[in-house]
């Protein structure tokens, strides 16, 4: 059953912190697969795109799914995979972390992409989740049009009409809330 997370906390984001984008999913930079982060929120799976953690730990499940940073990565090639990472930590009553180096492009993307297609979300709505939560958020523009595409083929239009984000966080949030 799909949870729709519309907003999620409040919480003002660093470059350094992570965020909660639902009960079981968190989302961050590389940083934030630290021992005291995982522990403090109970997070017992890591899924990181591109880089791996600087330590493991033991008890925790990781993932790594290599996806370059470019905008001719191949999204399509890594939706399985991450949807089985994420859906295997929710399965179990865990809790995971999604991670690439600073959080900007590639983790968000996928983390979109899982919204989309496990949580039934539109990609203004999983979009928006991601950014509301994280304010440092931008897709490279080959991975932003590939979540576009995802959109098309799964609903078969787009809810965003923009071929970028808007850098300033006001505009970007703007995006996301204006339901005309």
């Amino acid at each position: 059953m799909p949870l729709k997370n519309k907003k999620p906390p409040q919480t003002k984001s660093t470059s350094d912190a992570a965020v909660e984008i639902l009960p079981f999913l968190f989302l961050g930079p590389r940083s934030a697969a630290s021992q005291p982060f995982l522990t403090s929120h109970s997070i017992n799976h890591v899924l990181s795109i591109g880089s791996s953690p600087p330590t493991t730990l033991p008890d925790v499940t990781y993932t790594r799914i290599p996806l370059l940073d470019t905008p001719t990565a191949d999204l399509s090639k890594v939706y399985d995979r991450v949807a089985i990472a994420i859906n295997a930590a929710r399965g179990s009553g865990g809790k995971i972390l999604v991670h690439c180096s600073a959080a900007v492009s590639r983790s968000p993307t996928v983390v979109t992409a899982y919204l989309m297609i496990e949580q039934k979300m539109t990609l203004k709505e999983a979009l928006g989740t991601v950014v509301r939560a994280r304010n440092a958020v931008n897709p490279n523009p080959g991975l932003f049009e590939q979540l576009k595409v995802l959109e098309v083929t799964l609903r078969g239009c787009s809810s965003l009409d923009v071929d970028i984000l808007p850098s300033q966080r006001e505009q970007k949030v703007a995006l996301f809330d204006d339901e005309a």
